[in-house]
């Protein structure tokens, strides 16, 4: 009974392991199954812990995700561990601080063409704020959000002059977003995440 709970404890370790790495490359199941040759219903079955996989299909999906598949020994485990977050952390706050730069440059060129616009100042100006905390931006829901911000403000950028007031709301509702997560960081560094959060434009 005790090793049927292991090695199910230890599957979904494992299966967790790969649906984490999927979502932090943004890609979908769909995404994977074509990059690992295997079929959108078996990632489904694999990320549920359905299957029970061959090791070629395990190095595959390691593979496709750039990640590498070690045996280490018990003993190292902790320290290897450690390295491993570490490094996620480094490559998490590489990712936010190249986000945020990116949106900050997409704000100050919305600001040039509508400089009337106290809400697109409003969020360059925040964005600016921003940029130094990038180290807190390490939640995938977080950058998912600013993410769609950023769809939001190219989308602002490529429509003509006339028929952006009609798009204001989603610029509107990010400025406020911004502000709240700028004060929350601000003032609790450690604190979860505003409740608030962005949608996408209707």
């Amino acid at each position: 009974m005790q090793n049927k709970t292991s090695k199910r404890y230890g599957l979904e370790s494992l299966t967790e392991a790969i649906r984490q790495a999927r979502l932090a490359k943004g890609w979908s199941q769909r995404d994977l199954s074509a990059r690992a040759h295997l079929t959108q219903a078996q990632i489904s079955r694999i990320e549920n812990g359905e299957v029970d996989m061959q090791v070629s299909t395990l190095i595959e999906l390691a593979r496709s995700l750039d990640l590498d598949l070690q045996l280490v020994p018990r003993n190292a485990l902790v320290a290897v561990e450690a390295a491993v977050r570490s490094a996620e952390e480094r490559s998490d706050e590489r990712s936010a601080r190249n986000l945020l730069s990116t949106l900050r440059r997409l704000a100050e060129e919305a600001e040039r063409a509508e400089p009337e616009r106290e809400d697109i100042a409003s969020i360059a100006s925040t964005l600016r704020d921003l940029e130094p905390q990038a180290s807190a931006f390490r939640g995938r829901f977080l950058i998912a959000d600013l993410e769609r911000l950023k769809t939001n403000l190219e989308g602002f950028l490529t429509y003509p002059p006339a028929s952006r007031p009609r798009h204001a709301k989603p610029i509107r509702d990010a400025a406020a977003w911004l502000k709240q997560l700028r004060n929350t960081l601000m003032h609790a560094p450690h604190a979860e995440r505003p409740a608030y959060s962005l949608d996408d434009e209707d």
